[in-house]
């Protein structure tokens, strides 16, 4: 098995263009049919810290929900393209690092120390519905496809036998967990809402949203 991520700049170079790019689409059916050749298997991000970089000038990257609609788009024709190539897929790369790497992970312009809490996970939330977006429709487009979420593993321990500090690891180890939670379970945890509640946090979850993020994910990887 070979690990490899698609650049989305390389089918749609701004993110906004109608039409893909044909030499960029071209370059992964020779990199697919090579592997073919030797018996290797493809395992493929569609999205890797990589995101065009118009969407970053113009929309603040993941801080704007109209850049699902562009990832949809950019799915949609990869999975279309390499559906009779590609098996094992990938939504995002690390998709729990948005918090701490809000440029790297998110496409987040402002930067980190102004941003506030809720345009972080506002970002997590958009994130997160275009990956179970991305579920749905790699699912439907190539049947029998195996399609998992990529999680930064981040293991906290505690300093010290002290209940504080095991519970503040508890606390912790839960910002990872969130983000494996909600596409494996399809839909917010409990402990996450009530912390949006308790902050007046407004993440702009719609019931539509949650509707999407029902698509939960074949694989944690």
């Amino acid at each position: 098995c070979f690990r490899l991520s698609i650049a989305w700049t390389r089918i749609f170079p701004t993110g906004e263009e109608t039409e893909p790019n044909p030499a960029g689409l071209q370059f992964y059916d020779e990199v697919f049919d090579e592997l073919k050749k030797y018996n290797i298997e493809p395992l493929v991000t569609m999205s890797h810290y990589e995101p065009p970089l118009n969407l970053v000038l113009n929309y603040d990257g993941w801080y704007s929900r109209e850049v699902i609609g562009f990832f949809e788009k950019y799915v949609r024709t990869i999975c279309e393209r390499y559906k009779h190539k590609v098996k094992y897929w990938l939504t995002f790369n690390e998709i729990n690092s948005l918090p701490n790497a809000p440029f790297m992970s998110g496409a987040i312009l402002t930067p980190k120390s102004e941003l506030s809490e809720e345009t972080v996970y506002r970002a997590m939330h958009y994130q997160l519905t275009a990956s179970a977006a991305a579920v749905k429709l790699c699912h439907e487009i190539i049947p029998g496809a195996m399609i998992g979420c990529m999680i930064l593993g981040v293991t906290v321990y505690p300093l010290t036998p002290n209940p504080d500090d095991t519970f503040r690891a508890y606390m912790r180890e839960r910002e990872t967990y969130s983000f494996a939670d909600v596409q494996v379970f399809g839909k917010y945890p409990d402990y996450l809402l009530r912390y949006f509640e308790k902050k007046g946090i407004d993440a702009d979850i719609t019931p539509a949203d949650l509707e999407v993020i029902k698509n939960t994910v074949d694989f944690v990887s």
